[in-house]
């Protein structure tokens, strides 16, 4: 389920140019209005970076797997 989420919204924020401007602007208020589980909420908080295009997705990173 929580892995479902986090796909959606990722296709969500890749696919809806106005939805990737305002993660960019405001994340925080982004993830609050998703309403996600503080669990699901950590993991795309640290997926901002890198939604943002601020910084491509390392394989390397712990929390991907």
């Amino acid at each position: 389920m929580e892995e479902q989420q986090i796909q959606n919204f990722v296709h969500r924020v890749s696919t809806n140019e106005e939805l990737h401007e305002e993660l960019t602007r405001d994340p925080d208020d982004v993830i609050l209005r998703e309403g996600f589980s503080p669990k699901v909420a950590q993991i795309v908080a640290r997926l901002v970076p890198h939604l943002a295009l601020d910084e491509p997705i390392s394989s390397e990173s712990p929390w991907w797997h």
